[in-house]
């Protein structure tokens, strides 16, 4: 809440110094000191976003873009510290050009660390831009200025900036002014207290968002084990340590190169820190929804899940790809306009992997299949669907192997989708053997149709068992039935327990299983003939015998399948 109230205060004050200098025209010398003077003053009576506006008039080109606000600030406030303590301005002794190269306010020799150099103050005029700004020169050699002059008292008339800043190096004790190996030791201080309490930040962050974490997961059913854990949390603190140095050695007051080199290390691990950290958030979550769909009855998200993922683990990539090339100091615009222009060469050369693409968006919309499916691809490719992802699709094979099919191929093949069937089917042909009584034929029949009704997964509406065939070597009794299980395993799971009682129902009832057999006769060629009388005695008697079995048929006359006929399993047994 704090912090909002002045982040909230910060920016009305910003808009406020903006409404009472609305626009610079930097013109001519004299319009952009004066715009400087008046901006600095009101930076001085407590307007904060003064400070930006007074950045607007020095030519920063030259200046590192990720430092260039920066360097900018600091310019502001060495340069009227400098003309503080030199002299009081009268704006209207500058002259008031409005074409030209350069005007000179002031050029002199310093003396730091017994080394002398020179110091200019000087404002050039921008021809691109058709404004006068102070010039790179300045920018560069007015840390000196500053410092030759900061034990000068400033000029009668002229308030002096006494911010924060200001004030502490007041309070520091002389040694922290002495230079110690290139820094000051209030410099080389700040260092350590900024790495130290980056440390810490980081380690307080990572304990606290990694317990949140797994807390949250935990109440969605989702263990994160330690190291996911740490995946992802070593990327965060790397994320608040680099923040924390950034904004650490703004405050400093480091030489301009230096303070360049720094705060571009900390812009780069910064980017590198979010993207990471993008990419296992991208991670986290989808295990999450892994864990949903997992406990969904839909399948399709099982397939979706993973190609989310990948997506937008993808779109990270993309996306950090470009803010890492930026941290980089790369022209970033430049290289994707370059991509832009190659983008139909590109697109003719990788026409594959964009048919894969949109291969995997018909996978997404048609949904052929589904994780965890078994399918015959083509009526070649045969195996479980293990993996469907942007480009291909893996199926993991019933000898253990794992073959890789294109997504684009997918779109023009015939894919038969054995794991959406409702029903499996089953079916066999049983042979007894031909010295089987007829009655034992039915009373077996009828026992394998109660034990399929009987059965928990088998189809009770739609099955056969009929005497079907008189083999070459048994008589063939036909087993036709449907499961209703929700995977091969289930289904011969059932297939071993339907055929273990159909044995011991045919022991029950006594009859013999047939195996392929052959039997020789010997034939007695001697000539016999049938007399008229004869013939028609054995005519008489088959019509007789045919009549008398049709009329005492042991096949009952309706349709028993998936019907229960009545006849108790005992009743059967018992014939």
């Amino acid at each position: 809440m704090i912090l909002k109230l002045l982040l909230t205060f910060l920016l009305s004050l910003s808009l406020h110094a903006q409404d009472l200098f609305p626009g610079e025209s930097l013109s001519s010398p004299r319009e952009t000191m004066t715009y400087f003077l008046k901006t600095m003053k009101a930076y001085k009576t407590g307007q904060a976003g003064a400070i930006d506006l007074a950045a607007k008039t020095f030519d920063l080109s030259h200046i590192d873009q990720a430092v260039r606000k920066d360097i900018g600030r600091l310019s502001a406030r060495r340069l009227i510290n400098t003309l503080d303590r030199l002299e009081y301005i009268h704006v209207e002794n500058i002259p008031n050009i409005k074409t030209g190269e350069k005007w000179i306010y002031r050029q002199q020799e310093v003396v730091l660390d017994d080394q002398s150099k020179m110091a200019e103050i000087s404002i050039t005029f921008d021809k691109e831009l058709k404004k006068w700004k102070f010039s790179k020169t300045t920018v560069d050699t007015i840390d000196l200025y500053s410092k030759f002059l900061e034990n000068k008292k400033v000029v009668d008339g002229v308030t002096e900036l006494r911010d924060f800043k200001t004030r502490f190096k007041e309070k520091m004790p002389t040694w922290m002014g002495e230079k110690s190996f290139i820094l000051l030791n209030g410099q080389w201080l700040g260092i350590f207290i900024i790495i130290l309490l980056g440390l810490i930040f980081e380690r307080i962050i990572r304990i606290y968002i990694g317990g949140l974490a797994v807390k949250i997961l935990l109440s969605k059913a989702v263990n994160l084990d330690e190291k996911a854990k740490k995946k992802l949390t070593r990327p965060m603190g790397v994320v608040i340590f680099a923040g924390a140095w950034t904004l650490g050695v703004r405050v400093l007051e480091l030489q301009d190169s230096l303070l360049s080199i720094l705060l571009r290390f900390g812009y780069i691990v910064l980017t590198v820190g979010c993207v990471v950290t993008a990419h296992h958030i991208v991670d986290v979550v989808a295990l999450y929804f892994q864990e949903v769909a997992r406990k969904s009855a839909n399948k399709f998200d099982d397939i979706l899940v993973p190609l989310l993922r990948k997506t937008a683990k993808t779109f990270v990539i993309a996306i950090g790809v470009v803010a890492i090339g930026n941290s980089l100091t790369l022209d970033m615009k430049s290289i994707l306009t370059g991509l832009g222009i190659g983008g139909f060469a590109f697109a003719l050369a990788a026409k594959d992997t964009i048919g894969n693409l949109f291969g995997s968006l018909t996978v997404l919309l048609d949904r052929p299949f589904r994780i965890g499916d078994w399918i015959l691809i083509d009526g070649k490719i045969e195996g479980m669907v293990e993996e469907v992802g942007l480009r291909s699709t893996r199926i993991r094979t019933f000898y253990d192997s794992l073959i890789t099919v294109p997504n684009g191929q997918l779109t023009n093949v015939h894919i038969d989708n054995y794991g959406q069937r409702t029903y499996r089917r089953f079916s066999t042909k049983l042979g007894l053997q031909y010295d089987t009584p007829p009655e034992k034929i039915e009373a077996f029949c009828e026992a394998v149709r109660q034990i399929i009704l009987a059965h928990k997964w088998t189809r009770k509406d739609y099955f056969h068992v009929y005497f079907n065939g008189m083999g070459s070597s048994s008589l063939e009794i036909l087993v036709y039935v449907f499961w209703k299980v929700p995977d091969w395993s289930k289904e011969l799971s059932e297939k071993h327990r339907l055929l273990m009682d159909i044995l011991r129902v045919g022991k029950e009832i006594g009859v013999q299983f047939a195996f392929p057999t052959q039997t020789l006769h010997v034939f007695n060629e001697e000539k016999y003939t049938y007399d008229s009388l004869e013939a028609e005695q054995t005519h008489k008697v088959a019509q007789e015998k045919a009549e008398a079995i049709i009329a005492n048929q042991l096949v009952m006359s309706e349709h028993r399948s998936g019907k229960d006929s009545g006849i108790s399993k005992k009743d059967h047994f018992s014939l």
